[in-house]
């Protein structure tokens, strides 16, 4: 007969997700994490630019504009995960997707209502699911 993993007392692991709860603000998963998604994001924000008819120039600096903000919010997000409740926490992971993800739909030449929608849609369905993983590894 198997048993439940989570026993009182005996956890797994320490909490959700790539970064462990225990690591202290300067060590690499801390920033190592945003920094790969930043770099990921700012190479597709990139890519799609140069799909739609912007010069050289003007597409890797948004790209690269784009990456150090998702890299700068998601930092802070990471750093200060142990601050914020639960609900908060998945609301922000939420947020900072969709919004990212609204940006790209209108980069790709989108209209601004129907990448607020996307956005919206992907970061309801983010913070959703960001709050099942936190809530169900916490508690």
């Amino acid at each position: 007969m198997s048993t439940h993993t989570m026993l009182p007392g005996r956890h797994a692991h320490e909490g959700p997700g790539p970064v462990p709860r225990g690591a202290h603000p300067g060590s690499r998963a801390t920033w190592a994490v945003p920094a790969v998604a930043a770099f990921v994001y700012g190479l597709y924000v990139v890519f799609i630019s140069h799909e739609n008819g912007f010069s050289e120039a003007g597409g890797w600096l948004l790209g690269l504009v784009a990456a150090v903000v998702s890299f700068a919010v998601g930092y802070a997000l990471v750093r200060g995960r142990d601050r914020l409740i639960t609900e908060v926490r998945a609301a922000a992971f939420g947020a900072l997707f969709g919004i990212c993800m609204g940006f790209l739909h209108n980069l790709g030449g989108g209209s601004v209502l129907r990448s607020a929608g996307i956005g919206l849609t992907l970061g309801i369905g983010m913070g959703l699911t960001a709050y099942y993983v936190f809530y169900v590894h916490e508690h």
